[in-house]
Order: C-alpha cells, then structure tokens, then sequence
C-alpha cells in the first residue's frame, strides 16, 4: 500500500500566502507618464541610471520606457504640440509615501523631481 504525506492545513496555507504574496511584489510597477510642452526643434533622451529614491534612500530601477530614446542615443522632437513618454520601474516598498525621481548622469540636465507624493494606484502623470 502506498503511503501519501500531506503537510498540514496550516502550513499549506501560511506557505501559499507567502508564494502569492512575493508574485504580487514582483508584480508592482510604478508607470510615470510624462508631457513636456514647447520642445519643438529640441532633442531628449533618457539614462538607464534613473531611479525612484524612497524616502529612505532605496533605489527603485526604471525597467521599461517608451516614447523616448535611451542614452546614448536622442529622440527628435518634430512635433509643434506636447511630446509624451512613458516610463516604468520596479515597484515601490508598501510604506513607501513620498519618493524623488532622480537621473544620476555625469552631465547637468537630468531630471531632478523631489517629494512626489505616493498614490494609490502608482501610476502618475507630470507636465514639463
């Protein structure tokens, strides 16, 4: 006769609320879209150093961006209206409640936006 093991009520389910609950950490993002007015004729780009910084210093990497060129190369701006971009990072620590969008460049220009307050749903949008 076979014999089966079952692990106990209890720790099957203490065990499955912890795999679920790191999967819904993996799964944060943080998505910042931006807007910048009167650019026409200017050029953009984004580093891969630029970061969400915690109140408590921790570094949050951006992971994905869209509408913008990535250093070293430039995005062209050919539009007489708004140019928008979006740009996505890893998640933000739950007590996180404010954090600073910083750009850590070895050149002046990088962005510099201090104190955002957090929302509810991470997802923000900035006019430049």
């Amino acid at each position: 006769m076979r014999k089966t093991v079952l692990e106990p009520i209890t720790i099957f389910r203490t065990k499955v609320k912890n795999e679920v609950k790191v999967e819904l950490q993996e799964e944060k993002q943080v998505i910042i879209h931006f807007v910048v007015s009167n650019c026409y004729g200017r050029q953009m780009r984004i580093w891969k150093t630029t970061y969400l910084v915690t109140e408590d210093q921790q570094k949050i990497p951006m992971v994905f961006w869209e509408g913008i060129s990535l250093y070293p190369e430039w995005t062209d701006i050919d539009t007489r209206g708004n140019f928008y971009f979006t740009l996505i990072f890893t998640g933000l620590p739950s007590d996180c409640k404010v954090f600073s969008l910083i750009e850590e460049i070895p050149e002046p220009g990088g962005f510099n936006l201090k104190n955002i307050p957090r929302g509810k749903k991470d997802v923000y949008h900035i006019g430049l």
